[in-house]
């Protein structure tokens, strides 16, 4: 017997192109089982003893992602709006791309008023600072992801 959280898990995890093999792996289920979790909810939504949620769909997906190793990043734009995104997206990105986010956030992140304060580890409690501090942290993926871009360059075309 699978809970109704993971009936819902499972079937929001499909909606969003997971494969079965890797929702029974992050439950510890069978193929099978997942299979019966998804007809399941599908049917408690077509019975209307359930309602489909995009908040819900999103939820899990956001939570698949983290549990999988992924992380979610703060960035911010020319005009110092903030927006999210996660690091296997910043990863696919070319390296003009990562350089164009890195030079943005780092002159954002350099500039700020409150700059110097946010290089160190956040008092205990309530931290105004953290939209800075996670800009901060984006820099230091940018910076990490762009070495690594050019690391597999090989050396013939470093020489042009």
């Amino acid at each position: 017997m699978v809970d109704d959280y993971i009936e819902e898990a499972c079937f929001y995890l499909f909606e969003n192109k997971v494969r079965k093999d890797e929702i029974a792996s992050a439950f510890n289920l069978t193929s099978a089982q997942v299979t019966r979790a998804i007809t399941s909810y599908s049917k408690k939504i077509s019975q209307g003893k359930a309602k489909y949620e995009v908040d819900a769909k999103e939820f899990w997906s956001k939570n698949y992602r983290e549990s999988s190793g992924d992380e979610r990043i703060t960035l911010v734009d020319e005009k110092g709006r903030y927006y999210h995104g996660w690091k296997a997206e910043l990863e696919k990105l070319s390296s003009e791309k990562i350089i164009e986010l890195l030079v943005v956030n780092k002159q954002y992140s350099d500039k700020h008023p409150l700059s110097e304060f946010s290089k160190g580890h956040a008092v205990i409690g309530y931290d105004p600072l953290v939209p800075l501090r996670n800009i901060r942290r984006t820099v230091v993926l940018l910076e990490e992801i762009l070495a690594r871009k050019e690391d597999e360059i090989p050396q013939e075309d470093k020489n042009f």
